[in-house]
């Protein structure tokens, strides 16, 4: 309908003015492919729909003004009635911007006192709309056009101030939910915010222009495409670079007018006047200022747009500090993402790591993901959100942002080692504390009863000297046997906390002796002497050891088996079998048990099958200060 009313409008003879008339076809044109473009693909929200009610506004308002100007020269009836239908729906505009200005960009009223204000910009723009349908028509209409629902108490006047006031306060509605806002919500409010400012700024120096009613409705198409894309959540592409360069070319065409104007007024005031050599002169020097300010103005748009993308060293000292003041582990890679993310104003940074973890806001939109790499493992992916009408990042930017994923895969190591240090240390407690349990319990009902029956016999036995001195040799004889148990389960004890082997014959010879008895025989390769071995590294080399051969003995099938022990910095193990094992391991008490003891220390456990047989390699450091 809004196409058709257009389309009439162009073909009926013109009365009016004609730039103003086609400026009016223009955004009936705009309008109406905006709102056909958002309610066709998201009809749930209304700014849409109410672009088309402006397209319709504007087509129909046109056609009905264009028909009462040619019915008011030629005397046909009704023209004042189709007068007042120009009046009723040409202004329908400003209804539909503040409307579109408090509902962006999800359809959704805002709350509270920027609620209020709101209502306030739709409230003074109905007024306007209510003061324009009761009112007088304008003087400049002709005579026999009059308003047939004037009322005669409203000056015949343009409601000019009603709608200044509604897009003003509309205009500060986008500014305070720009400035409130967080996340992506704030990139594409500010998209809106600054469009809307840089079309108030420049509307007054285009209009007055030739053609300058024409040439200002580019302001309202900007606005719309910024509309349409963010609505539409970045189905229409390249908003970012047409923001870009509407942008710097309204700063440049605001900073020409302003130095030509300079020079004008400089030579109102030497008493020249305008049209001579002298404001040629003016207008060259306002040329040859273009150049230099459109390099200041790009950098401007783009640090403003980009945050300080052009600068990229400046983008890793600031990721840099944020990292020497992070506080704690977990604070690392938010502190880092919202540094990423604030000096290169992007909508989202987050961080996916391995075991489905993640760090940051959850994506709402399109994302590029940058691997996160340390030491040749990838350990999870650098998520960076684009902005509004972009569909990728461009080369200099992705450049930059795998720069940055190298400094975030380190901190992520970092945190991920961090946590697992802090999980082997919660498992090195419980055991001990499990230790303790397993002690107190032998203690308690192992030598505590055997050592209370001794004591009770021997009290028997000083009673039984006197009368019945056999069978207090019988209690006696009791009595050692008792002891001799509580004396074995004792040295179990101890030889659970430390075999006192190490301490008699030192790794190697316990290990000889312990393999001698091992029921696969077994080779033991090792170096003549060792360096002075922590305690700690001495028995979890021992129980490793022990643990594998006797895991070989139950569990492989091996004919033979081989240990060898190196020691290049590290001490490593090396526990090989020739037996038949499947395709993996399932960890184990005995393997879950190797490894734990290998990465208290610090130190590196593998173990698994091979083409000829299984093997379990372990590493251990030889000075504990440096592997913790």
């Amino acid at each position: 309908m809004a196409v058709t009313t257009v389309v009439a409008a162009a073909l009926l003879p013109g009365y009016g003015d004609g730039l103003a008339s086609w400026g009016q076809i223009v955004l009936a044109v705009a309008y109406g492919f905006a709102g056909w473009l958002l309610a066709s693909r998201r009809p749930q929200v209304l700014i849409g729909w109410l672009a088309l009610t402006a397209a319709f506004g504007y087509g129909a308002g046109l056609a009905a003004q264009e028909w009462s100007l040619y019915a008011a020269v030629h005397g046909l009836p009704g023209a004042s009635w189709v007068a007042l239908l120009s009046v009723v729906l040409g202004p329908l505009e400003v209804i539909v911007f503040t409307l579109t200005y408090a509902l962006f960009p999800d359809g959704r009223f805002p709350r509270g006192r920027i609620g209020w204000l709101a209502a306030a910009s739709i409230a003074l723009g109905a007024c306007g709309w209510l003061y324009g349908i009761f009112a007088p028509f304008d003087p400049s209409m002709p005579a026999g056009l009059v308003n047939p629902l004037d009322v005669g108490l409203l000056p015949a006047m343009q409601p000019v101030g009603f709608f200044a006031a509604a897009m003003v306060l509309a205009s500060m509605v986008i500014v305070v939910r720009w400035m409130r806002a967080r996340g992506q919500e704030r990139q594409v409010l500010r998209w809106l915010a600054v469009v809307n400012l840089c079309s108030i700024l420049l509307t007054p120096l285009i209009v007055a222009l030739p053609a300058g009613e024409l040439i200002s409705t580019a302001g309202t198409i900007v606005v719309l495409i910024v509309v349409v894309a963010v609505v539409l959540r970045n189905q229409v592409y390249g908003l970012d670079v047409v923001l870009n360069r509407a942008l710097v070319n309204t700063l440049l065409t605001a900073f020409v007018a302003a130095v030509y104007g300079a020079g004008i007024a400089v030579l109102a005031l030497a008493g020249q006047r305008a049209g001579g050599p002298w404001t040629i002169a003016a207008a060259i020097g306002a040329a040859f200022s273009l150049a230099p300010a459109r390099e200041r103005f790009q950098r401007l748009v783009n640090r403003f747009l980009y945050g300080e993308r052009d600068d990229p060293y400046a983008v890793i000292g600031r990721i840099g500090a944020r990292l020497e003041t992070s506080g704690s582990a977990e604070q690392v890679l938010p502190d880092l993402l919202e540094a990423i993310a604030g000096a290169l104003k992007l909508p989202l940074a987050a961080v996916e790591l391995q075991g489905a973890r993640r760090f940051g806001p959850p994506a709402d939109g399109p994302v590029v993901r940058f691997p996160l790499v340390h030491q040749g493992d990838r350990i999870g992916a650098l998520v960076i959100g684009l902005r509004p009408g972009q569909n990728a990042l461009d080369l200099r930017e992705t450049r930059l942002m795998a720069d940055i994923a190298r400094q975030v895969a380190v901190a992520a190591r970092n945190v991920l080692l961090t946590e697992e240090l802090m999980r082997s240390r919660e498992r090195i407690v419980h055991a001990a504390e499990e230790e303790r349990r397993r002690l107190r319990h032998d203690l308690h009902d192992g030598l505590g009863p055997v050592l209370t029956a001794a004591a009770t016999k021997v009290d028997a036995v000083a009673n039984l000297l006197a009368r019945d001195a056999a069978k207090a040799t019988t209690v006696l004889a009791a009595v050692r046997q008792d002891l001799t148990a509580a004396l074995d389960d004792l040295r179990r004890l101890v030889y659970a906390l430390r075999p006192p082997v190490l301490d008699e014959l030192g790794l190697f010879g316990a290990l000889r002796e312990y393999l001698r008895h091992s029921a696969v025989p077994v080779s033991l390769r090792a170096p003549k002497e060792l360096p002075a071995l922590p305690a700690a590294v001495e028995i979890a080399a021992y129980r490793i050891i022990t643990e594998a051969v006797t895991n070989v003995t139950r569990h492989a099938g091996a004919a033979s088996c081989s240990v060898e022990i190196g020691c290049d910095g590290r001490l490593t193990l090396e526990i090989c079998d020739d037996g038949l094992h499947r395709d993996s391991w399932t960890p184990g008490v005995g393997l879950t048990s190797m490894r734990e003891r290998a990465t208290a220390l610090g130190g590196t456990y593998t173990a698994g099958p091979t083409d000829s047989g299984g093997r379990v390699r372990v590493e251990l450091p030889l000075n504990l200060a440096g592997a913790l």
